[in-house]
């Protein structure tokens, strides 16, 4: 058979790509996974099926979709930030080690893996506080903003949000505190903007044993003053949501949960179908088009043509449903449309987009099974 003879590419369609070396649980929508130059990807840590840290690795060979197992890190991590520098190099920061149970090993320590040489080393320093379930955004500068995310509450088994914020500088590999936000959050939104300046979204304040209180307000960061400054909050809490910088300069907030935290009388636990878009010249939100139906812990990329590919994730009321369904925003229309869905429902799972242009999704849960199955999107 020719090229010419060749079938054609299915588009708009999930298909399975490989199983992991390993399966693991890329718990609570970590950022775990990550492309690389050249079109590969890495996916670093997670949770095992006991929910405890694990520092195996893994990366992703795009041409023939399949996986090998890479140099583990130096230690097991779950809720930890993953980052691409503007080198190449991967960047990992914080998270909890060790087993699932409580106090948590919460870390400070980051460190750095050079895929040409597959090495992990630490950083020089550490971060200036142990943190997880923090964001970590690469600026323009090369530097890493991390902001909020929990540590360990001083003399208990809990642990507490946090509202400070620090700098990792790749030439001298070092940390560095930076002025904090005005409210403590976790299981927050952090988007670049198209000035270089960082938008904050929601998250959630932990008021004690349990018990996370959304929140609706957003802040920003300017890189050239280290400040930051309040802007518009969102309409309706949320955390666990997801939000992503659309081709016109504004951003879209999407779903998540609020825990009843709704306008009017009626209480409902279920997730948020709601979306909202931030435009920088107002500094407000305002509506946008309500997805298809409510999910949170799921993911939402801008993909190369401008529109918004949402999939997986769960409801809020029963975990135990996982959503095939994927849609695709059209920021232009405000509109949503049904794309081809997922081959395995799964939440609390890993998602890149690679260099090609195709999405990668990988781990997570799907019931009371671990999946090693991963799967590509192809627009």
């Amino acid at each position: 058979m020719t090229a010419l003879d060749s079938p054609p590419v299915r588009t708009a369609v999930w298909s399975y790509a490989s199983d992991l070396p390993e399966g693991s649980r890329a718990f609570e929508n970590d950022y775990a996974l990550v492309a690389l130059d050249g079109g590969a990807a890495l996916l670093a840590g997670g949770a095992d099926a006991t929910f405890a840290a694990v520092a195996a690795t893994a990366l992703f060979d795009p041409v023939t979709t399949s996986w090998s197992a890479s140099t583990p890190m130096t230690l097991g991590r779950r809720l930890h930030s993953v980052t691409r520098l503007a080198d190449g190099t991967v960047l990992v920061a914080g998270g909890i080690s060790g087993p699932y149970r409580q106090p948590f090993d919460i870390l400070a320590a980051a460190e750095r893996f050079d895929p040409k040489t597959k090495k992990w080393t630490p950083t020089r320093t550490s971060m200036t506080v142990p943190r997880s379930m923090h964001s970590a955004t690469l600026l323009p500068d090369g530097r890493v903003l991390v902001a909020g995310g929990v540590k360990p509450r001083v003399g208990t088994n809990d642990v507490g949000s946090v509202n400070s914020a620090e700098l990792y500088d790749p030439r001298t590999d070092t940390w560095a505190p930076t002025e904090p936000m005005a409210d403590e959050r976790t299981s927050h939104q952090a988007v670049l903007l198209a000035d270089g300046r960082v938008l904050v979204v929601g998250g959630g304040a932990v008021l004690g044993h349990e018990d996370v209180a959304p929140t609706a307000f957003c802040e920003i960061f300017d890189p050239a003053t280290g400040k930051w400054s309040a802007t518009g909050s969102l309409a309706i809490p949320r955390l666990s949501h997801r939000a992503v910088l659309l081709p016109d300069g504004s951003v879209l907030a999407l779903g998540g949960a609020a825990h009843g935290w709704v306008p009017g009388p009626v209480y409902d636990t279920h997730s948020l179908n709601t979306t909202e878009r931030w435009y920088p010249v107002t500094d407000r939100w305002a509506p946008a088009a309500r997805m298809p139906f409510g999910r949170d812990r799921f993911h939402a990329i801008t993909m190369k043509s401008g529109k918004v590919l949402v999939f997986g994730g769960g409801d809020e009321q029963y975990l135990f449903a996982k959503f095939l369904a994927t849609s695709l925003y059209d920021p232009y229309a405000d509109t949503w449309s049904a794309v081809g869905p997922m081959s395995y429902g799964r939440m609390d799972f890993a998602a890149t987009l690679l260099t090609d242009g195709r999405v990668l999704a990988a781990g997570g849960s799907g019931g009371d099974d671990l999946p090693a199955s991963t799967e590509i999107y192809t627009p």
